[in-house]
């Protein structure tokens, strides 16, 4: 037995997209909020989260272009559902960084994160000041019931992959009325 929408409470062929627009647009305003509204600096790790939502943003914008097709919005809608599910892993690795379970990339703070040799040489004084900050992945900036930032990502991510996959399914939702 499976549950049908009432006509005037199906979503038409573009407020799906409409709605990844939004979360999309959410996750990655959120994400610069926390950064320099509250200044906590993101590690590698961090900003390669940020991909996804802004991809998923660009293939809902696409399918809100009024000449795609309705099953071309649905493809659309799929592929954001790919994004976010390939964002969930992601951060799951990060999770996984985070808890010691593996090593993260070199640039999640390996060698070259290590402290700059005490020099009083003025052109390694000027290297230094040039680096950039790199920021340890295995370092949690913040955290709420003991979930960190990326932890959530992992569920923020499946949360919306699952709609996208489940949306695509559901042929009510991409009816023309």
């Amino acid at each position: 037995m499976t549950a049908s929408l009432a006509p005037a409470a199906r979503p038409g062929p573009r407020t799906i997209p409409l709605l990844f627009l939004v979360a999309a647009l959410a996750v990655l305003g959120g994400a610069l909020f926390i950064e320099h509204g509250l200044g906590i600096k993101p590690c590698i790790l961090c900003l390669y989260q940020r991909i996804a939502p802004a991809v998923a943003a660009g293939l809902a914008a696409l399918a809100l272009i009024p000449r795609v097709p309705p099953m071309g919005a649905r493809v659309l809608v799929a592929l954001i559902g790919v994004a976010f599910a390939a964002n969930m892993v992601l951060a799951g690795y990060h999770v996984g960084v985070e808890q010691h379970w593996w090593a993260g990339t070199d640039q999640c703070g390996g060698p070259a994160a290590a402290p700059p040799n005490l020099s009083t040489d003025l052109s390694d004084l000027r290297a230094s000041l040039d680096a950039p900050e790199i920021v340890p992945c295995d370092a949690v900036a913040w955290s709420l019931f003991g979930v960190s930032l990326a932890g959530y990502n992992v569920l923020m991510s499946l949360g919306l992959a699952v709609l996208a996959l489940w949306t695509v399914r559901q042929p009510a939702c991409w009816r023309v009325r």
